[in-house]
């Protein structure tokens, strides 16, 4: 089974995500943003490396808690063909911020955790930990 993380930029919750599912998993993921090359764009994003990200917070986070360093993966721009390849897709993203091509429904799951992004550290952290539960609860119901 592929599984497929998606959130806004591909900075923050999905990385969590793919993170927290290579640790505690047997099946294929990855991860994506609905506005990745959006970010970079406009400049809100420096590049695809993760590592240049406007807070190293997830990165410390997937590396204290998974043992991983993402500082150097790239970020991934979603596109239709990786819905069509997942066997599931996880949206971690507000539904005001998504594609026309992608709908709830079928292989499509929504999870409504909100984005860290410019909110604090604490704030953060939860986000982060309701991400990981939602991860683990999933593994629990796929094996």
């Amino acid at each position: 089974m592929k599984v497929l993380f998606i959130c806004f930029a591909n900075v923050a919750r999905s990385q969590i995500a793919e993170a927290c599912f290579k640790t505690i998993s047997r099946h294929h993921c990855d991860s994506a943003g609905i506005a990745v090359d959006d970010r970079i764009a406009k400049g809100n994003l420096l590049s695809r490396k993760v590592r240049d990200s406007p807070t190293r917070r997830s990165i410390e986070y997937i590396k204290r808690e998974f043992g991983v360093d993402i500082g150097e993966k790239e970020r991934q721009q979603l596109i239709p063909e990786m819905i069509d390849t997942a066997d599931v897709a996880i949206v971690i993203a507000e539904k005001k911020r998504w594609p026309d091509y992608l709908k709830e429904g079928g292989k499509v799951m929504f999870w409504d955790i909100p984005d860290p992004f410019e909110q604090t550290d604490t704030f953060a952290e939860d986000v982060y930990n309701q991400v990981r539960q939602r991860v683990e609860q999933l593994v629990t119901e796929i094996g």
